[in-house]
Order: structure tokens, then sequence, then C-alpha cells
């Protein structure tokens, strides 16, 4: 998957590692993250495969900039992707759910205080994506009209992110409030 969304983003320009991860952080997010090695070690081998060029950029008192730039392979490679419907279910992959599957011998008090966590995680998280929408809304919307039917789309997928936490934090009240009901009976 990273390789097609790293092809995503250099449909749009060409970029650094560096900007396909911060670009990476303030998009898509809310339901995808890499980590820069995986980034760095992806396109070097997209590279290898003719799906992408570099070109070091020299830089007066900082490290030389690597930036890649999408091959036509490398665009047909994303285009055949995105033409190919989806037909299976995404499954789900939450560590903080096995982590309360397996708890019902750990202290109850330390899975209250760890819900209690989560649920601020989350309305953090909430917060940010409401940010997140109202720059694409007030600022690339605007200042970018080129991208509006991207906005539209990235807006879609942001709208899920904050379905998502909502979900979460309803979920996570639900459990804290049955946890505490256990906790009082014993």
């Amino acid at each position: 998957m990273i390789r097609t969304i790293i092809l995503g983003y250099l449909k749009y320009q060409p970029m650094t590692g560096y900007d396909l991860k911060q670009n990476l952080d303030h998009s898509i997010s809310h339901f995808w993250h890499a980590h820069h090695s995986q980034i760095y070690t992806t396109l070097r081998k997209m590279e290898e495969e003719g799906l992408v060029t570099s070109e070091i950029i020299p830089q007066n008192g900082s490290p030389d900039r690597r930036v890649y730039t999408i091959t036509p392979a490398g665009r047909k490679e994303v285009e055949d992707w995105l033409n190919q419907p989806m037909t299976t279910a995404s499954t789900i992959k939450e560590e903080f759910l096995v982590r309360i599957f397996f708890s019902a011998e750990r202290d109850p008090q330390e899975v209250i205080a760890e819900l209690i966590l989560q649920r601020k995680l989350h309305e953090e998280k909430l917060h940010v994506y409401l940010q997140l929408q109202e720059h694409l809304q007030n600022k690339i919307q605007k200042e970018f009209p080129q991208l509006a039917r991207d906005v539209t789309f990235w807006l879609s997928t942001l709208r899920m992110g904050m379905r998502f936490e909502k979900m979460y934090m309803e979920w996570l009240d639900e459990t804290l409030n049955e946890i505490q009901r256990l906790n009082e009976q014993k």
C-alpha cells in the first residue's frame, strides 16, 4: 500500500522523502501511517523498478535534497490500482482492542485509567481533524481552486476519520461504564 500512497502523492508534484512523510502525516494519517524508514526504503525500490526517478538538488549550508518524480510507469501503476474495484471489506487492526480483549485479569483501576487516557487521546485527534477540515475548506480550496475536486475527496475521507473518532469515544464511554459496573460488583 505504501507504494500506491507514494505514487499518489507524486502525481501532484515531485517531492523528497521528507516531503512525502509530512504530506502523509498532515492528510491521510487518520487512516494510514508510515514510518520514515518505510518511505525511503520503498522509494529506493521503486526507483530500481522504474516507477520513480530522483534528482539530487545541492543546497548551501544544508544536506542535499533528493527529489523524486513519478515516471509514466509509476503513473500507470497507481491508475491501474485506482481503476481496479475493491471487492472485499477492509479489516481493522487496532492494538488497543487487543489489549482490552485480554484485560479481564488486569487491575480494573488500571483498565479504567487507560480507557480514560484513550478517550482523551481520541478527543485530541478529533480536534486535529476538525482543524484540518477548516484548513482544507478555508485555505486550500480558496488558494488552490485547481484542487477543488481533490479537496472534495480529501474531505470525504476526513469526515470518515471524524466519525470514527466519535464512534471510538462512544465505545470507550460504554466500555468504561461496563468496567466500572464490574468493579463495583466485586
